[in-house]
């Protein structure tokens, strides 16, 4: 049967139509032109997957400074699904009002002090690499680098709160390795493109994250015996992080697990004072009977060979007891400073 020249034509359109989709579907859901590695070499391709799923990616923004003097840069990665990637260096993210560290988090166990949710985290920089003076440097003098953030966003999801989401999150280890990689790979990168610091990838491995939030104590909260808030009444809940970590943390809720009411910090790790805290903060006498130096939220305390840094948040002033004093003076923070000192085995910090 022949077929007439109207039909050979709506066959013919039928084919165009076919190939035009296909080709489309090409384009937008495969992967088939994509490099191996994207925003000028700095990330891998098949980490950048692994956070945004599959389908075609589009470099948006990408930066890396080519001075020393003005070390900083960027990366943005959209996927046609909706998603994006962000890596941006701050001068500062993390400063002495609140801390970074959310027990929920995963932390690298050597290499760069960081914190990775599933789709949130920051890491140190390498040394040397901090951008020009006009804030940071001024604030934090001590500091010899800045941090990078790492942040997701979904389509259809609201944007996240960096403090607070991945204590809500069901932990995804192999999405924190993959993230925590992209941090550490494009660190690298604007080391060797600026000429800030070491070019080298860090060798990272990250501690798991802190158990699920459970009921607390007072008198007994972090699962530290005698600590307490000095009264209070109130139904209360905490998060310990990993026992592994670098940064010991613990966060303290009270009624709802929006916003922690509290939360500590302890490490010897020499790099965490001069992310929170400046250098006249750290060195200020204490009162009376309190061994260490330090100001307000952050106290700086001999233990053994080592100085013990710890550092209190929070977002609850009405627990934190007297009224009008420095947070450190609080039965709450002296509780707390003496039962980690006698975990590690070294004197009280507080005045008897």
């Amino acid at each position: 049967m022949r077929l007439s020249r109207r039909a050979w034509t709506l066959v013919a359109a039928a084919l165009v139509l076919v190939l035009g989709a296909g080709g489309f579907a090409t384009w937008r859901y495969t992967d088939l032109f994509v490099p191996d590695r994207l925003c000028d070499g700095a990330v891998a391709t098949k980490d950048v997957r692994r956070i945004l799923g599959d389908g075609r990616l589009e470099v948006v923004q990408s930066r890396l400074a080519k001075d020393r003097a003005e070390a900083g840069g960027d990366c943005v990665i959209e996927a046609a699904n909706g998603a994006d990637l962000t890596l941006r260096s701050h001068g500062v993210r993390p400063d002495d009002e609140r801390s970074p560290v959310d027990p929920a988090m995963s932390q690298p166990d050597r290499g760069p002090i960081g914190a990775f949710g599933n789709d949130t985290g920051w890491l140190m920089l390498p040394a040397g690499c901090r951008k020009a003076a006009g804030g940071a440097t001024d604030r934090f003098p001590d500091r010899d680098a800045d941090v990078l953030s790492a942040d997701v966003r979904h389509r259809g999801k609201h944007g996240l709160i960096w403090q607070d989401a991945p204590s809500k999150e069901t932990p995804d280890q192999e999405a924190r390795t993959a993230l925590a990689r992209l941090a550490g790979d494009f660190g690298a990168a604007l080391a060797r493109s600026s000429g800030c610091g070491s070019d080298t990838v860090p060798d990272m491995h990250l501690t798991a994250p802190g158990p699920p939030v459970a009921p607390a104590t007072d008198g007994r909260l972090c699962g530290l015996p005698g600590v307490a808030t000095g009264g209070n009444r109130q139904e209360l809940a905490e998060r310990v992080g990993d026992p592994a970590a670098p940064l010991q943390s613990c966060w303290v809720y009270v009624q709802t697990l929006s916003e922690p009411a509290f939360g500590f910090t302890a490490t010897t790790d020499t790099r965490y004072p001069a992310l929170v805290a400046t250098r006249e903060r750290l060195n200020a006498p204490l009162s009376a009977g309190w061994r260490g130096t330090g100001a307000n939220t952050t106290i700086r305390v001999p233990c053994g060979k080592d100085d013990l840094l710890l550092h209190l948040t929070t977002g609850r002033p009405d627990l934190i007891e007297p009224t009008g004093a420095t947070a450190y003076t609080s039965r709450l923070f002296s509780s707390w400073a003496d039962a980690v000192a006698a975990q590690r085995g070294c004197e009280p910090v507080a005045p008897k």
